[in-house]
């Protein structure tokens, strides 16, 4: 419903404002209100300076007076520099970005006549209005459908590149709906040799082409990019001697120091053809994670389970800085594992390791990853288990997310066998909550009865636990319908399960007093509240390492003796 209909006082105190203004400006004239599509109030009026008249109408939103009106010159005209498009509403003083609801349609008026008349000082010269607004590259590139990115950094070394020398590069090119993206990926030449740190999305298409330092005019083909084709021969003999076929296909980077311009060469309609690109400074990466994250790359994660908690775990630690990772699990992703799952549509009918993987590479393309398609625990060969587990020991933290006793009590022998972190979490049924853990060598008791004595500490608590659930994610709860924990539930639990393994894998002095904790997402069982959180205590218990005992070397003696009888008797 319009502004005007359920606040009829301040409709009739606009009215009377721009009344008062008409009184006693001079410039303002031709007032006029009326009712626009959709019932939207309009007033035209009209701006006189100079002998000049600028026919003008306000346009008050169904929002007013939350948000501006529009005021916007009559049959599509320009008359400013502060714009928004051709023949589009004026930039006043008064915007979006600092309106407040006591402004008024009078002052937006007044606001256009200083703006016009500013720009139109006496004496017929051009006036200059100083532009409140800071530069957006995101609003700059709002009607750029072709976007070449490039890393800031970059352009520095692209300084050192030898003038009208071109210098073979790589890059990738990605289209969707609304835009086709590119940046480069390498850079290959004698005095530069340069890789990108950022990956290459999944889907996108590999290209060749050129740098060329140059000095030569380049603006002119910004606006018209076949002009480059008819002076290449002329005036870019370097770059016409790399078409080695009838038809180039690729990029092509023209400039000097922080001003480049970037041409897609490419067939079409059987003639050479040429698009220009938008070139846009991708910001520096530097400051976004902690220093304590800078050596996660030289880590491995084992993660057994690439579900719901497995895939949100695995894209937290590639963005944080790991590149290194075991990924285990024998389940394909449908849709429904959309529901929570960290993978999209494009992952349905592949296994969720390899699927995984795909997507860990989109975060940080210099991944290096080992996909075991296995159910540890499940109806698996034992030499396919014992594989695992020894890749598995190879780790520098082991997570399992399978929320399996089956699986965890092998992950929890690697775990203890090798000495090696462990973290786990489960997300109660309901959406209740959920409990994460570690356990690490000499800090925690081994994996298997610290997950004993959670167990022991939740029977403890003296309230029943009534949602014992059939289903992983789902209960009943009397007659009522399944309580399902959603994908916010099992991200709360994922986030801390991420924390968890951050604080192992980056720092040496843990940032937790407890090695477990159970977290509340809504009243019930223990928890009084949401996001209340119970610290579990675990007390040191069990030998990390291999088992041995007093006996086992005279033991392995006795053993190899009756393995090799032959050599014994030899040696005797």
């Amino acid at each position: 419903m319009n502004w005007w209909i359920t606040n009829a006082s301040r409709t009739n105190a606009e009215k009377s404002d721009l009344a008062r203004l008409f009184e006693r400006a001079d410039w303002l004239a031709g007032v006029n209100w009326r009712f626009g599509e959709n019932l939207q109030l309009i007033v035209d009026f009209d701006v006189i300076h100079n002998g000049e008249t600028f026919p003008l109408y306000m346009v008050y939103p169904s929002t007013f007076p939350d948000s501006p009106p529009m005021v916007i010159p009559h049959n599509g005209a320009q008359l400013s520099g502060h714009q928004y498009g051709n023949g589009g509403e004026l930039c006043l003083e008064f915007r979006p970005d600092n309106w407040d609801s006591s402004i008024t349609g009078a002052m937006m008026a007044d606001s256009a006549y200083r703006l016009l008349s500013s720009e139109r000082p006496p004496g017929g010269e051009q006036g200059a209005v100083r532009s409140a607004h800071e530069a957006s590259v995101g609003r700059d590139s709002r009607s750029a459908r072709l976007r070449f990115l490039l890393d800031s950094e970059l352009l520095g070394a692209f300084a050192t590149l030898p003038v009208n020398v071109p210098v073979p590069i790589k890059a990738w090119d990605y289209c969707n709906e609304s835009t086709c993206t590119a940046a480069l990926t390498s850079v290959s030449g004698d005095s530069l040799t340069w890789v990108s740190p950022s990956p290459s999305p999944s889907s996108s298409i590999a290209r060749d082409g050129f740098v060329l330092r140059t000095e030569r005019e380049i603006d002119r083909f910004l606006t018209d990019p076949q002009l480059f084709l008819q002076l290449v021969q002329d005036e870019f003999p370097e770059i016409s001697a790399q078409f080695s076929q009838e038809f180039f296909t690729g990029f092509l980077l023209l400039g000097n120091w922080h001003h480049w311009v970037v041409l897609y060469l490419l067939p079409y309609q059987g003639k050479q053809s040429a698009v220009v690109y938008k070139t846009i400074l991708a910001p520096n990466p530097d400051g976004r994670l902690p220093e304590c994250y800078a050596h996660l790359s030289e880590k491995r994660v084992g993660i057994v389970g690439c579900g719901s908690v497995g895939s949100k775990v695995a894209a937290t630690l590639a963005r944080s800085g790991v590149r290194n990772f075991i990924l285990v699990d024998e389940d394909l992703f449908f849709g429904a594992n959309l529901a929570r799952n960290d993978l999209d549509a494009r992952a349905i009918g592949q296994h969720k390791t390899n699927a995984l993987a795909v997507r860990i590479k989109d975060i940080v393309g210099d991944a290096d990853i080992t996909c075991r398609r296995i159910a540890l625990g499940g109806q698996e060969s034992a030499g396919a288990t014992e594989i695992v587990m020894e890749e598995l020991g190879q780790a520098n933290l082991l997570i399992d997310a399978t929320a399996d006793p089956r699986a965890f009590n092998l992950v929890s022998a690697v775990a203890r066998r090798k000495s090696i972190p462990l973290v786990w979490c489960g997300v109660f049924a309901g959406g209740i909550g959920g409990i994460v853990a570690r356990a690490r060598p000499g800090n925690e008791p081994v994996p298997n009865i610290a997950r004993d004595q959670i167990h022991a500490w939740c029977d403890a608590q003296g309230v029943p636990w009534e949602t014992e659930a059939e289903e992983r994610y789902g209960v009943q709860w009397g007659d009522g319908p399944p309580l399902v924990a959603d994908d916010a539930d099992v991200s709360v639990i994922s986030g801390h399960a991420s924390r968890f393994c951050l604080d192992i894998l980056g720092r040496e002095e843990s940032i937790f007093p407890h090695s477990a904790y159970a977290i509340g997402l809504m009243a019930g069982w223990i928890f009084r509240a949401p996001y209340e959180a119970c610290p579990i205590e675990l007390r040191q218990e069990g030998e990390w390492g291999e088992c041995q005992d007093e006996a086992s070397e005279q033991q392995l003696r006795e053993f190899l003796s009756s393995m090799c009888p032959a050599q014994e008797r030899d040696s005797g």
